[in-house]
């Protein structure tokens, strides 16, 4: 009779703890305060393992981004035990950390039981379209639609499903429908452009793509070259060339980032005694950056070693005008100084 009394005395002790650390942890989340929730909870945890305080340390993990670990503490829950916030969780975690099945299944399973969550059938789909399972992505965004053909959402991926399957008649349509919503992104008006150019309307073309290109800042060239292609097709050839060339400046790398790998380059096959390549590519990097000063240095010694003073001599010049304009050179420039002056 003792140790019955002293179990039920247990029991309740723990219950009143563990329901004490919920408490905490439900307000510390509630300010915010994830990390000390989250100790509350594993508190609970430890106490008086239930569904629902794994759950709550799951939505813990999750608000901090670890969804490896958000997934884990789930990990030994039945599916069919978890509440609707806990599946989206879990779908989200899969699907940041690029685990394409199982946001497949986390995604199917939610709208099995939630039919109407028009957010996970539009990311679900859309999951499906970036892995090029567009006629998946279509079925599903047509039976929510049957159910509901309001959610923004659903609207927008399956413009985008017309899109990739290249229906530009019915993909235009249905962007011109988010731009009237004010949904007036760079993709959706970027997107109408190229639906207009496909359907050999360049007139329309050019408006959309003069929108996107004022909202990409001109840093994007994919509208910068279609551009160039409807202004051709409308005889507009200097604007046109003035498009194209526009586009080539942003793809190009600036001269700093091609500074970095012709240099980095040069380096590597000068470490490995390729002089021959190495000098080639010296020479590049100092046409990238001119002010380099150490790049004419090396560019001689390559010279050297290949056995060709009068470039060296030529590199060394350009390498001491450089050094001697600088005003406290440290010993390993001095060195280098006076090595090449020899």
């Amino acid at each position: 009779m003792k140790h019955i009394l002293f179990l039920v005395v247990f029991l309740f002790a723990t219950s009143v703890v563990s329901a004490d650390d919920i408490q905490k942890g439900d307000s510390c989340l509630a300010a915010y305060n994830i990390s000390e929730a989250l100790g509350y909870y594993k508190d609970a945890l430890k106490a008086k393992p239930t569904t629902a305080v794994r759950m709550k340390i799951a939505e813990c993990l999750f608000r901090q981004r670890n969804y490896a670990r958000c997934i884990s503490a789930l990990a030994s829950t039945a599916t069919d035990s978890l509440d609707h916030d806990s599946m989206r969780r879990l779908f989200y975690s899969h699907q940041k950390l690029q685990h394409h099945s199982k946001t497949f299944a986390f995604g199917k399973e939610i709208i099995r039981r939630w039919p109407m969550d028009g957010e996970i059938v539009a990311d679900l789909a859309r999951e499906y379209l970036s892995t090029d399972h567009a006629d998946e992505a279509e079925k599903l965004c047509n039976s929510y639609w049957l159910r509901d053909e309001t959610n923004h959402a659903v609207n927008d991926i399956m413009a985008d499903i017309y899109f990739v399957q290249r229906q530009y008649d019915i993909a235009c349509n249905s962007y011109l429908l988010l731009l009237q919503e004010g949904d007036s992104t760079y993709k959706n008006l970027f997107n109408v452009g190229i639906c207009y150019e496909q359907m050999e309307k360049p007139e329309q073309a050019r408006k959309a793509l003069d929108k996107a290109i004022e909202l990409s800042d001109s840093d994007i060239a994919a509208p910068l070259y279609h551009q160039g292609a409807v202004l051709n097709t409308l005889k507009e050839y200097p604007q046109a060339m003035a498009c194209f060339r526009r586009a080539m400046s942003v793809l190009y790398p600036s001269k700093a980032v091609l500074f970095a790998c012709h240099r980095g380059l040069a380096e590597g096959y000068y470490a490995g005694k390729d002089y021959r390549r190495a000098v080639d590519l010296f020479l590049q990097a100092e046409h990238d950056d001119p002010t380099s000063i150490t790049t004419p240095y090396y560019t001689g010694v390559c010279y050297d070693m290949l056995d060709q003073p009068a470039k060296a001599r030529s590199a060394y010049q350009r390498f001491l005008k450089l050094a001697e304009a600088f005003e406290h050179p440290g010993k390993d420039l001095r060195d280098m100084m006076e090595r090449a002056r020899k």
